[in-house]
């Protein structure tokens, strides 16, 4: 099974849209995938419909727990029509999750062994929802999945949040885990992008720097002087709002959104970078 994090050390980037809207083109391109809910907040579970997970009796902390029966299948909503994918949800009692990883000594493993290992032959994909800052949910999601994606808003703080991330979060993971197996950047997304001439210079600043590589084709400057394109990142767009009330992807809320190739295009980046060994 192939894994990536959509993660940033700040909140409001629109981390959700990201994570859902591209867990379902992953499906959409006709693989079995699965999202995983850590965030405290549970916006994704929210969002896939399956609010009254939040509250459930069996949760994470459960499977975690090696003397509970609980079995990373008991977790499972597939009653998530019309998203095409299936949810690990969130849920109230997350801070027991982070207290177990933080204090087991092999504790960002444990989601690995417990959860998505599991899990490995009945999906193709498993994409993790993170929380929004550093600690042991979303360090054990990076342990676990070893890709990242990070969205982002054109803006200083969530620059600043980006460099943070990278330094502070995915470098000092990476130097703990074999060379061989390190955590890896798949795609910085800028996200809810407007189109105004700040937005322009932290853009083109991304580009100037370490960060470039990173950056989809998509996302580039290059579409600010295009006439056939709305602008470089996934831009603003009313449908997000309506279809996240409606609990719904945007795909289904409205095919013709013209984001939704977008988030292809991100979906195929992913498959690209799968390493052969990954599909055995």
């Amino acid at each position: 099974m192939n894994g990536l994090t959509v993660m940033l050390q700040k909140g409001g980037v629109g981390k959700t849209t990201i994570a859902t809207n591209l867990a379902d083109r992953l499906a959409a391109r006709g693989h079995e995938v699965v999202l995983v809910d850590v965030d405290p907040q549970g916006s994704a579970t929210e969002a896939l419909g399956c609010g009254d997970a939040y509250t459930a009796d069996t949760h994470l902390a459960h499977v975690l727990d090696p003397d509970d029966p609980s079995s990373a299948s008991d977790l499972l909503r597939t009653d998530t029509e019309p998203w095409g994918v299936d949810l690990v949800p969130s849920n109230a009692a997350l801070h027991q999750v982070s207290a177990t990883i933080q204090t087991a000594d092999d504790g960002e493993a444990k989601l690995y062994r417990s959860l998505v290992r599991p899990l490995s032959d009945r999906y193709d994909w498993i994409v993790f929802d993170a929380p929004p800052t550093i600690g042991p949910l979303a360090d054990a999601a990076l342990v676990a999945t070893r890709r990242a994606v990070l969205p982002m808003q054109l803006s200083k703080p969530s620059a600043d949040a980006l460099v943070r991330t990278v330094t502070n979060q995915l470098f000092p993971l990476s130097d703990r885990l074999p060379d061989s197996d390190p955590i890896e950047i798949l795609a910085i997304v800028p996200n809810r992008v407007k189109g105004d001439n700040e937005e322009r210079r932290v853009l083109e600043a991304l580009e100037d720097s370490q960060f470039d590589r990173f950056l989809p084709g998509f996302a580039r400057s290059s579409h600010l002087e295009r006439d056939d394109s709305p602008g470089p990142g996934i831009r603003e767009r009313i449908a997000f709002r309506r279809a996240y009330r409606d609990g719904v992807s945007l795909a289904a809320h409205d095919e013709t959104v013209d984001m939704i190739d977008r988030f292809d295009a991100l979906a195929a980046l992913a498959d690209e970078t799968v390493k052969p060994d990954e599909n055995e």
